[in-house]
């Protein structure tokens, strides 16, 4: 005999309001934007960090090559 799935008594059968929609998909775009923001900032963090542990390193727009 099969035994019944206890996941499916969890799944109900009603749908999503469009207003609680529209909330998580603006949540998912906010927590998105926000991690988008914070790769940008540490990004730049660690290329300045790897600058200035570096600073011998020649830039494309530096015409004074070292010695």
């Amino acid at each position: 005999m099969e035994s019944p799935n206890p996941f499916k008594e969890l799944e109900p059968d009603a749908q999503c309001p469009p207003h609680l929609k529209a909330e998580l998909v603006s949540e998912i775009d906010l927590i998105r934007n926000a991690i988008t923001v914070i790769e940008l900032y540490v990004g730049d963090l660690f290329g300045l960090a790897s600058a200035l542990v570096n600073p011998n390193q020649v830039n494309s727009d530096d015409t004074n090559f070292p010695v």
